[in-house]
């Protein structure tokens, strides 16, 4: 079998051998940017014979910084897999975010109320948009159910912008929070805060523009009064998320391998699981070089594991584990990338005097709003060179 080159290059190219082991091996690169995509036999090899297994618990890597989000938020572990995943706040789309819930089966009416977003405005069921742009920012709105004439009203930050009738029914409460419609994106969230429920016997008809609050009485709201809805089967942790600012980074969730090297010829191996759905994200990286933050970037762009974004490695990575080692030999200043044991990449690296590994998601062009990756077996080897 032989492994069809899946990138085109122009530009000048050169041969050159390099001896390691014994062996002479006749490579061809591309001047470019140092990189060559090898075809060769579809033969699993053990790219482990010949390297030190070191250890690898908690005592030798750690959850990465500087993105600052609770490591509960961005981490797990468990049955020997870490899952990592980061999110994009402002990518909400085709989410409701708020209802009044119950309506007239007869119309086919589940609701008298919903208030979606899409692609960044505040809509009414799908129209009218009723705030153009509502991403990255805390508004107050006021719902009001005029039961006995069929009527709701709608304010954001003290401002009437829309009438709608009732759609009947004998029953009806408030949800708040996300719920995935038409259109939605991989990953919905919605914040809020200072919850009021209020009550009033009649309002005649007339509400202050300023405080649409005017002439309720305030109901108790806490814990005896909501409930995390159903029938979503997740857990509620994973549901309810605190989320934090002030990161100057890309979304990110990484774990840093705890050896730095300088010499010898380090490889990383771990089985890697990405869910469809990510992308525009480095899921694996060897950090450090001379001019530049980076020797390798493994990413995910439109299901295919690539090399930063110039050259397709895998074509279809989503939904299933695969076996990665990466080999780099620092005074050769070259990177060899294996997928379930076959070789499929071969680059130089980028200089620098220092460098260790990372593994997870980090956020790049095009990302998703949602990046999520799974790993286990993780092993870390050396080689010295004499």
């Amino acid at each position: 079998k032989q492994l069809q080159l899946v990138s085109s290059f122009t530009g000048a190219t050169e041969m050159y051998s390099r001896r390691r082991m014994g062996v002479a091996v006749l490579l061809l690169t591309m001047i470019s940017w140092g990189m060559m995509m090898m075809s060769c036999r579809a033969d699993e090899v053990d790219t482990t014979l010949g390297f030190t297994d070191l250890p690898f618990n908690t005592s030798y890597y750690h959850l990465h910084k500087p993105y600052d989000l609770p490591e509960t938020q961005r981490y797990s572990f468990a049955g020997g897999v870490h899952r990592l995943w980061a999110f994009v706040p402002n990518g909400t789309n085709g989410a409701c975010i708020l209802q009044v819930f119950g309506g007239s089966g007869e119309v086919g009416h589940r609701t008298t109320l919903m208030l979606r977003v899409y692609n960044g405005s505040l809509t009414y069921y799908r129209s009218p948009v009723l705030v153009p742009s509502i991403f990255d920012r805390w508004f107050r709105v006021n719902v009001i159910h005029h039961v006995a004439a069929a009527l709701l009203e709608v304010y954001v930050d003290g401002v009437l912008l829309y009438q709608a009738p009732g759609r009947g029914g004998t029953t009806h409460f408030f949800k708040l929070g996300v719920y995935g419609q038409d259109d939605m994106s991989y990953y919905m969230e919605a914040r809020w805060k200072d919850v009021r429920i209020l009550w009033g016997s009649s309002v005649n008809g007339v509400v202050d523009v300023l405080d649409p609050t005017c002439g309720f009485t305030e109901l108790p709201f806490n814990t005896s009064h909501y409930s995390i809805h159903k029938p979503f089967d997740l857990p509620v942790a994973q549901r309810m998320l605190q989320l934090y600012n002030g990161s100057t980074t890309h979304p990110r969730s990484e774990i840093k391998i705890g050896y730095t090297y300088s010499s010898g010829i380090w490889q990383f191996e771990g089985q890697g699981y990405v869910p469809k759905g990510t992308n525009g994200v480095c899921i694996m990286q060897v950090f450090g070089a001379s001019r530049r933050a980076t020797s390798l970037m493994l990413r995910v762009y439109n299901g295919s594991l690539m090399y930063y974004q110039r050259a397709v490695i895998v074509p279809e990575i989503f939904d299933r584990w695969f076996r990665l080692n990466v080999i780099h030999d620092v005074e050769a200043a070259a990177l060899e990338v294996y997928v379930d044991g076959v070789l499929l990449l071969v680059v130089a690296d980028h200089g620098g005097k220092s460098h260790y590994f990372k593994f997870g998601v980090y956020g790049q062009n095009n990302m998703s709003d949602c990046m999520e990756s799974r790993w286990k077996g993780i092993r870390v080897l050396y080689k010295n060179v004499t």
